[in-house]
């Protein structure tokens, strides 16, 4: 009788991790999980990866009984089937010769006379016998960003009726270096709000005194008047003058002085919060962007890794503050998906 032996190797070794072919060597299997190649963009399914070692010789009695269980055949038969089987392996080895297994690999020996195996590419994994390598590539994303007409900036400018209420996430950056370097920029940036609040103090004064010397001039003026003078329709009428200028310089200096205020309460008590409006592959929509929200009159937040950043940066007291700005960029920009990156 005629026994396939290797057929019964292939298929003895779909359920068990280990093998023994008496006389000859076992085959022992590892179980590999499923690995991903990002390089060639493909995934290898779970699989058991076969080895050879001719010092497992001690017979388990697995590869005899499937035989005379297959075959109707006593276990004596069956010892002698695989005996002989292994001589015809060792004659071909011993001329360097390669006995090959299907579907299980190739053995030939070395120039020490060491058995080497090469395994086939079948997978002994029977729950993932038969699937192929799943093969992916990554997604590119491109967003375009179009300029709106200046009617919906002068509505997105405009806040809502009601605001919705909004929890502050907690803070997942807390700056720890450079604290000295910090210091020392906060106390130049009040010395630089003091003196600019003092000079602007100085010059709303000097306006001031221009102003009431121009009416005093002015009031002398007319009471040394001469009687013989021509009319008044003919005579450059100069308090009109002096009453249009006096209002306006005293204006600009009183808007310079609540702005100077304005600054100084701020530092105060406000920090300041960065919003990104979106990341951006391309740098004509990042610029796009960055015209749109200086026309708005924001303060832009650019940023150039892994793409552009484009945000806003401003000061704020309450947090009530930065929804009130998120609600005005969504409208502008279109953007729903605003999020804070510093606050």
């Amino acid at each position: 009788m005629q026994i396939d032996i290797p057929a019964h190797i292939e298929k003895l070794l779909f359920l068990h991790d280990a093998l023994i072919i008496p006389g000859f060597g076992g085959f022992t299997a590892t179980r590999t999980p499923a690995s991903a190649d990002y390089v060639g963009g493909s995934v290898a399914p779970p699989a058991k990866t076969l080895a050879f070692s001719e010092n497992l010789t001690v017979d388990d009695g697995i590869l005899v009984g499937d035989i005379a269980q297959t075959h109707g055949v006593a276990l004596d038969d069956a010892r002698k089937a695989i005996a002989d089987f292994v001589e015809k392996m060792q004659a071909l080895l011993n001329q360097r010769e390669i006995v090959t297994l299907p579907g299980v690999g190739r053995l030939y020996r070395n120039y020490v006379q060491k058995i080497q195996f090469l395994p086939d590419s079948t997978n002994f994994n029977a729950s993932s016998y038969g699937l192929p390598p799943l093969q992916f590539s990554p997604i590119a994303r491109s967003r375009e960003v179009v300029d709106k007409p200046a009617a919906d900036s002068v509505l997105a400018a405009t806040p809502p009726a009601s605001t919705p209420a909004y929890t502050p996430p907690a803070e997942t950056y807390t700056p720890t270096a450079r604290n000295g370097g910090a210091r020392w920029g906060l106390a130049l940036g009040i010395l630089f709000l003091f003196v600019s609040l003092s000079i602007g103090i100085w010059y709303w004064q000097q306006k001031k005194k221009q102003a009431l010397q121009a009416q005093r001039d002015q009031n002398g003026q007319t009471d040394e008047r001469p009687a013989k003078e021509e009319p008044a329709a003919s005579v450059p009428d100069k308090p009109a003058v002096s009453e249009t200028t006096t209002p306006s310089a005293q204006t600009s200096a009183d808007e310079k002085m609540e702005a100077a205020r304005d600054v100084v309460a701020k530092e105060a008590g406000a920090r300041e919060c960065i919003l990104v409006i979106a990341t951006l592959r391309e740098k004509t929509n990042a610029d796009r962007l960055v015209r749109m929200l200086k026309k708005d009159g924001h303060e832009v937040y650019f940023l150039e890794r892994n793409g552009y950043q484009v945000g806003v940066r401003f000061q704020y007291v309450q947090v009530s503050e930065i929804q009130e700005t998120i609600n005005i960029l969504s409208k502008l920009t279109g953007e729903d998906q605003i999020w804070i990156k510093k606050k």
